[in-house]
């Protein structure tokens, strides 16, 4: 039996309970001060207050207040925060890494490093870490199609481990396996941390097809379907300029997780609403008002920032990611975005 610390109680942090307690492990949850109300419910046997269900009750459950409890002597500890936040929440769990251990992460973003370039999330956590511990802790990424409610139902689905070192993701991968949870493992932690990030952001684009449907009365599955190729062929070019292989990005990280995505979820949602006809502007200040967080919004940002960075050093060309610079535009220039996704359209086949 491993002890596992779960670092946010979150949809996701507390859906990767089932697969562990089914398994036989000790599971710690400790939530942030966003999560109070989440674990004074889960303390009480109700359901999430996010997504409505009940987590196994042998887990344990941590205050904010309660780090220290619940991460001391982990064998394993998994981050499950959001990836604004995720940097801010791994200094406070820093004091309880020790050489050899192994952290997980299912956050999926990108942040800013010390010199100002975009990197990956691993990345970001081991700048973090003291330079002692630098070649002792070792970090798992973790991409794929998981919806946080059907890993509690536990309907079968697959996702990618990726690990510099491999022996890192298997073991992850030895306590959370199940007969619905598979998981394949590998070394490209950059095309699965990019494909992991990237399709947040394509995603709003897919539900801008679903916002001019309904505006318009017409199916748009031919749009959407187009928006879907492009955003996979963009993909391919980022994770390649940025030494990642095409793997991911044709696996559970890439392809596999920006069909569910597409399907539904906050992405997806903050797309429709703009395809409905909502500027980005308004779309953003609504869901901030009822308190969605939107991972799409900001790896827009980030995404177009990272195809310059890279353009700047010669890994690219702009050309090779309209899609992702027309989503730009609309999330962060307000531009029209049935117009703009029209002309997305036409830059690929002209």
């Amino acid at each position: 039996m491993a002890k596992v610390t779960i670092i946010g109680a979150g949809a996701m942090g507390s859906a990767l309970t089932v697969p562990l307690i089914d398994n036989g492990h000790q599971v710690r949850l400790w939530g942030t001060e966003l999560d109070t109300e989440i674990i004074e419910a889960v303390r009480k046997g109700q359901p999430h207050p996010k997504h409505k269900h009940c987590i196994p009750s042998q887990v344990l459950t941590y205050t904010v207040s309660e780090l220290e409890q619940a991460a001391t002597e982990a064998d394993l500890i998994i981050m499950a925060i959001t990836s604004e936040a995720l940097g801010k929440i791994f200094k406070r769990v820093l004091p309880y890494i020790k050489p050899g251990m192994i952290v997980g992460t299912v956050s999926k973003g990108f942040e800013y490093g010390v010199d100002g370039d975009i990197i990956i999330l691993p990345d970001l956590l081991e700048s973090l870490l003291p330079l002692n511990l630098r070649p002792e802790v070792r970090f798992v990424a973790v991409g794929g199609p998981c919806k946080a409610t059907e890993l509690l139902w536990r309907t079968p689905t697959g996702v990618t481990y990726a690990s510099k070192d491999i022996q890192a993701a298997q073991y992850m991968r030895k306590l959370l396996l199940t007969n619905e949870y598979r998981i394949e493992v590998t070394t490209d932690v950059i095309g699965t941390e990019a494909c992991a990030a990237l399709k947040n952001a394509y995603a709003v684009g897919l539900g801008m097809a679903e916002g001019f449907r309904q505006k318009q009365g017409l199916p748009f599955n031919n749009t959407k379907s187009a928006l879907f190729t492009y955003a996979i062929r963009e993909m391919k070019s980022l994770s390649l300029a940025l030494g990642g292989t095409i793997h991911p990005v044709y696996g559970f990280p890439g392809i596999g997780d920006l069909e569910v995505t597409g399907e539904a979820g906050r992405n997806r949602m903050l797309g429709e609403v703009i395809g409905g006809g909502l500027t980005a502007s308004q779309a953003i200040a609504k869901m901030q008002a009822e308190q969605i967080t939107v991972e799409g919004y900001p790896a827009i940002r980030f995404g177009y920032n990272l195809a310059k960075q890279l353009a700047r050093d010669g890994k690219l060309a702009l050309k090779e990611i309209p899609l992702l610079e027309g989503l730009y535009n609309v999330l962060y220039q307000d531009a029209e975005a049935f117009t703009t996704m029209g002309s997305v359209i036409r830059k690929y086949t002209s």
